[in-house]
């Protein structure tokens, strides 16, 4: 594979650093620590950016935004992705028929990318913020890997690099067992979900920021956990549920989204559970049939 070209490298971080923090502007010097790029090449390449619209400078020149040109630019994929169109769309109707944050993910290269995000009626938003990255390793993204090739969930155990992970491999492999035989994967609550809200919280804020990925991504990667799903799901029984998630397949019988249904602000029935997830696949199996 060729290696990417250094500009083209530091463009795309640091469009990707904006879009993860959108309702703020950075400084220069900001920009340049959290995207770790000296301060002449980042000069550079935001002038370039700002030059051809896909950045904005404030009114007195000393902070960017991203810039008007990508509004087009997100407008003119979506025509473009007709699946991904449909999906955000039908997430969207979800936070609204089951009153609870829906959200569209994808996959790109090891991270795990959130493209949609809708809160529900009260405000309360999903696990991940549009443009939020989060890493690929197991056992995070277990739907886009339930139905892959041994390889790729080699590959994907493989990544988590924790001195425990090849004992907890099996576990692993069964929540893709679960999540195959289920059509859709059941996430209970984790004991570190208070951590990790503690800290996307905190990053949000732009406190963080030289770090931001890094101190993401160590978390995830630290965590002590499994993101286990329940064996049965019992209708009158309750559960703590994290998120219901449920693959959308392309035309090759790929993987190449996951939507979601969650954060729950309540324990579940397993009859409500149920229920949600026969929604959450039925509505997938709709948005696939716009790629006929």
């Amino acid at each position: 594979m060729a290696r990417p070209a250094l500009s083209a490298t530091r463009s795309v971080d640091i469009i990707d650093l904006l879009a993860t923090f959108p309702d703020q502007s950075f400084t220069l010097t900001e920009i340049s620590r959290a995207a770790k790029i000296n301060i002449a090449s980042c000069h550079a390449v935001v002038s370039a950016l700002v030059a051809r619209g896909y950045l904005a400078r404030s009114s007195n020149g000393r902070a960017y935004t991203l810039g008007p040109l990508l509004t087009a630019i997100g407008q003119a994929a979506l025509k473009s992705q007709p699946m991904v169109a449909k999906a955000c769309e039908t997430a969207q109707e979800l936070a609204r028929e089951l009153g609870a944050p829906a959200s569209l993910t994808a996959v790109a290269g090891e991270e795990i990318v959130a493209l949609a995000s809708f809160a529900d009626a009260t405000g309360r938003t999903p696990a991940m913020r549009v443009a939020e990255r989060r890493p690929f390793v197991a056992p995070l993204g277990a739907p886009f890997v339930a139905w892959a090739p041994d390889e790729a969930v080699e590959a994907w155990i493989a990544r988590n690099t924790l001195p425990q992970s090849q004992d907890r491999s099996a576990e692993w492999r069964h929540i893709l067992q679960l999540t195959r035989q289920r059509g859709y994967q059941v996430t209970l609550r984790s004991p570190d979900s208070r951590r990790i809200v503690a800290m996307r919280t905190d990053l949000a804020s732009g406190h963080s920021l030289p770090d931001y990925k890094e101190e993401l991504f160590n978390l995830f990667n630290a965590l002590d956990h499994d993101l286990d799903q329940p064996e049965a799901i019992e209708p009158d029984q309750l559960y703590d549920i994290m998120l219901i998630a449920s693959p959308l397949f392309d035309r090759n019988g790929d993987v190449v989204l996951s939507l979601n249904v969650g954060d729950f602000a309540e324990k579940l029935t397993g009859a409500t559970i149920i229920a949600y997830a026969d929604r959450l696949v039925r509505a997938c199996l709709d948005v696939m049939r716009t790629q006929r």
